[in-house]
């Protein structure tokens, strides 16, 4: 498995974790508690970590899914953010064993 983090700065984090993850929670598996939450995609998992002025998104996948997945996440909280904020995601990928 793979690995690639983005830290999103959003005093929003708590609520785009609970709208994401209810959102899925239709089709995937999903756990939510005080800090955060969980996705399973199956092949690929999303978790997500909450404070109060950031978004801590951590994707772990097959290699070939990372573009894709970070896309689909990404699209996902942007619409979820209240009217007229942006979010931006620098993706930080990482190998096997945690080498960057």
């Amino acid at each position: 498995m793979f690995e690639t983090q983005s830290v999103v700065t959003t005093p929003e984090a708590d609520r785009l974790v609970r709208r994401l993850c209810k959102h899925w929670g239709h089709k995937f598996s999903v756990r939510t508690d005080e800090r955060g939450g969980y996705i399973d995609f199956g092949d690929a998992c999303c978790e997500l970590v909450a404070t109060d002025a950031a978004l801590t998104i951590t994707l772990r996948y097959q290699k070939e899914q990372a573009s894709p997945l970070e896309t689909v996440v990404a699209e996902h909280l942007q619409r979820f953010v209240s009217a007229g904020q942006t979010l931006e995601f620098t993706w930080q990928q990482r190998a096997p064993g945690g080498q960057a």
